[in-house]
C-alpha cells in the first residue's frame, strides 16, 4: 500500500509548483502591452496560487497543476502573437473580474440585509487573536515543557524559536500570538520580583532610622538583646538571598532555553540540506512521483 503524502509537505511537489509559478510569471512579462486585460495576468496568477496553496487532496492538486500547465501553454501562444490565445486570456480575465464584482455586491447586499458590517482582514485577524488568547487562558493538560524540545520529527518546516527577554525573564517564542497563560506567568514573576525590589529599597531606607533608635535606647538605658538594626539587617539578608536565588534560576533557565534554540538550528540546517538534496534529484529527473494519486 502506498504511503499517503500531503502535497504541500512534499519537497518535490513544492519544487515543481514553484517552477511552474516562476514560468507563468516570466511568460506574463512577454505578453503584448496593448490589451489592458493582459496586464492583469500577473496579479490573477498570484491570486490563484495564493488561493489554492493550502490544497491537501492529491487529485485536486493534480488538477490544479494540469490547469497551470495549460495556462502556461496559453500564455506562450499569446506571447507569440496568437490572436486566439490573446482573446482567450482577455475572456478569462473579464470573467474573473465580473465574478469578483458580483461576489462583492452579493456580500454587501447580504450584510445590509443582516444589518452588520463585513469585518476587514485586520479586524478578522484581531478577532482570531482574541479568540486564541481566550482559549489559552489555562495551561493545556497535555502540554510539554519547552526544555524537552527539540522534537526529533516535525510535520512540515521546522520552526526555530526565538529567545525573548521580557524585562529580565526569558521565554521561547515559537509563534504569535503569545498564549495568555504564558503572559500571566511572566506577569506573575515580574510582579513578584518587583515587590521584592521595593521591599529591599524600603528596608535600606529604614536601616538608618533603626540605628538611630538603637542609639536612643542606649542613651536612655533601654537597650535590648535584639536591636532594631539587627532585625532590619536580617530582613535585608533574606530579601537579597531571595532575589539572588531567583536571578540564579532565571540565568539557568535562559541558558537551557538557549541550548534548545541551538539544537533547533542544527536540526533545521540538517533538514534543509535533506530538502536541497531531494530537489537536486527532482531536477535531475531521479524523482518523478512527487504526487501519489
Amino acid at each position: 500500500m502506498h504511503k499517503i503524502v500531503v502535497p504541500k509537505y512534499s519537497s518535490a511537489h513544492r519544487f515543481a509548483t514553484k517552477a511552474l509559478y516562476r514560468a507563468l510569471l516570466r511568460q506574463c512579462a512577454k505578453l503584448p502591452d496593448a490589451p489592458t486585460e493582459l496586464n492583469a495576468c500577473k496579479s490573477h496568477i498570484q491570486h490563484r496560487f495564493k488561493r489554492y496553496k493550502g490544497l491537501q487532496s492529491p487529485s485536486q492538486t493534480a488538477n490544479s497543476l494540469k490547469a497551470g500547465y495549460e495556462a502556461l501553454d496559453l500564455l506562450y501562444s499569446a506571447s507569440q502573437g496568437n490572436k486566439d490565445g490573446i482573446h482567450r486570456i482577455q475572456t478569462i480575465i473579464c470573467e474573473h473580474r465580473l465574478a469578483k464584482q458580483q461576489k462583492a455586491e452579493w456580500l454587501k447586499a447580504l450584510a445590509e440585509a443582516r444589518g452588520f458590517k463585513i469585518p476587514s482582514k485586520k479586524e478578522v485577524k484581531k478577532l482570531e487573536n482574541k479568540r486564541y488568547r481566550d482559549m489559552t487562558v489555562r495551561r493545556h493538560p497535555d502540554a510539554e515543557s519547552v526544555l524537552s524540545r527539540p522534537r526529533q520529527v516535525v510535520v512540515g518546516k521546522r520552526r526555530i524559536p526565538k529567545l525573548v527577554n521580557a524585562r529580565g525573564f526569558p521565554f521561547l517564542l515559537y509563534k504569535k500570538p503569545q498564549p495568555k497563560f504564558l503572559s500571566a506567568v511572566l506577569n506573575s514573576k515580574l510582579n513578584r520580583r518587583w515587590k521584592r525590589m521595593e521591599r529591599l529599597k524600603r528596608l535600606e531606607l529604614e536601616l538608618p532610622f533603626a540605628k538611630d533608635e538603637d542609639a536612643w535606647d542606649a542613651l536612655t538605658g533601654h537597650e535590648e538583646e535584639v536591636t532594631w538594626a539587627e532585625a532590619v539587617k536580617v530582613s535585608l539578608k533574606e530579601v537579597r538571598e531571595k532575589i539572588a536565588e531567583g536571578d540564579r534560576k532565571t540565568k539557568e533557565l535562559a541558558e537551557a532555553m538557549w541550548n534548545v534554540v541551538l539544537e533547533e538550528r542544527k536540526l533545521a540546517e540538517k533538514e534543509e540540506k535533506e530538502r536541497a538534496e531531494l530537489m537536486k534529484k527532482a531536477e535531475s529527473g531521479e524523482v518523478y512521483d512527487f504526487l501519489i494519486l
